[in-house]
């Protein structure tokens, strides 16, 4: 069967191409992180980044990345590298694993991954991406997914045809942070560069950056006719924006649901690590939710020292009572 053939047979699920769906990010969109936001309506999760490399060569290190349940589909897996032979095999791997789409990271700005060609360095050799995207699609009967930037600089934008050329390799989606590899997080979203992508592509695009407010997404897709969009920063900070943008609620914590939330989300995050690393992890989520109230800093200094459950949920009582005055941590 041919590359576009074979693709053609399989479609990413609609919550992907066509919603709002969790972003990849390394060391944060972890199994928990994906259950939390699917529970509260992320209609689609992504993996943290997985070497292709490491992969094809079954390191238990990078398998781990692979830890998944059901309550987090539609799923996928996203594959990093920069050999096709190391997506091909990685592909075929990952296939019966229950994942429901390979998406491949050709967006990464990260120096030590760009730099060596991977991630965003693929958006500078646009007949390698094309080759990952030929073998991947050969590799496995899952739909190809891909996540790009606009370039690696403004004068070394993608080029033009080359939306219609990834489609041709078999990738049925693109999603597209609307900055260049150079601005990193920097800047503002180029809104009517992605509208341009939107307008060019044969397949859908799902818009992403800077979708810090269910407000903001929704300006974002006015803006750029977008199918979708890859909600990052904004929604681990607050995965509560997914229960905002399915119309089901606010999209900040009511008194009570952080502490809910975080000790559950802890509660997962025990299945599948160690006990010395879960809480070096669970720092990070801390900080990212303990913004924009009463002394927050004075907070996330506790957060970046817990050490056990109990030190977790100690830090949860303040945050709560700050937020929402005494007792609204009960």
């Amino acid at each position: 069967m041919s590359t576009e053939s074979r693709a053609n047979t399989e479609s990413v699920p609609e919550g992907y191409a066509a919603g709002f769906a969790l972003a990849p990010m390394a060391g944060i969109t972890d199994s928990a992180m994906r259950r939390i936001c699917r529970e509260l309506g992320a209609t689609a999760t992504v993996t943290e980044m997985v070497s292709a490399a490491g992969l094809s060569r079954r390191s238990v290190k990078t398998s781990r990345l692979l830890v998944h349940t059901e309550g987090e589909r539609p799923l996928g897996v996203q594959l990093f590298g920069r050999r096709p032979e190391d997506f091909e095999r990685a592909a075929g791997l990952v296939e019966g694993l229950g994942f429901d789409f390979v998406d491949i990271n050709a967006g990464c700005p990260v120096r030590r991954v760009a730099t060596k060609g991977s991630g965003a360095g693929l958006l500078r050799d646009l007949p390698r991406l094309l080759r990952i995207v030929e073998a991947v699609s050969r590799a496995a009967a899952l739909p190809v997914t891909v996540k790009v930037r606009l370039g690696w600089t403004p004068g070394e934008p993608v080029p033009e045809g080359a939306w219609e050329s990834l489609a041709r390799a078999g990738a049925r989606v693109i999603a597209v942070h609307g900055r260049y590899r150079s601005e990193g997080f920097s800047g503002e979203v180029r809104l009517d560069e992605i509208r341009r992508v939107v307008e060019a592509s044969p397949v859908p695009v799902l818009a992403n950056g800077d979708s810090t407010s269910a407000g903001a997404v929704r300006r974002m897709m006015e803006a750029t006719g977008a199918s979708g969009a890859l909600l990052g920063r904004g929604a681990v900070a607050s995965p509560w924006i997914f229960r905002e943008l399915a119309g089901n609620g606010a999209g900040t914590p009511l008194p009570g649901e952080l502490r809910h939330l975080v000790n559950r989300q802890l509660g997962m995050m025990h299945e599948y690590m160690d006990e010395p690393y879960v809480y070096h992890a669970m720092r990070g989520h801390l900080c990212r939710y303990l913004r924009g109230f009463r002394k927050a800093s004075e907070v996330r200094r506790r957060a970046v020292r817990v050490e056990s459950d109990a030190d977790v949920d100690t830090v949860l009582r303040m945050a709560e009572e700050r937020m929402h005055g005494e007792g609204g941590g009960a």
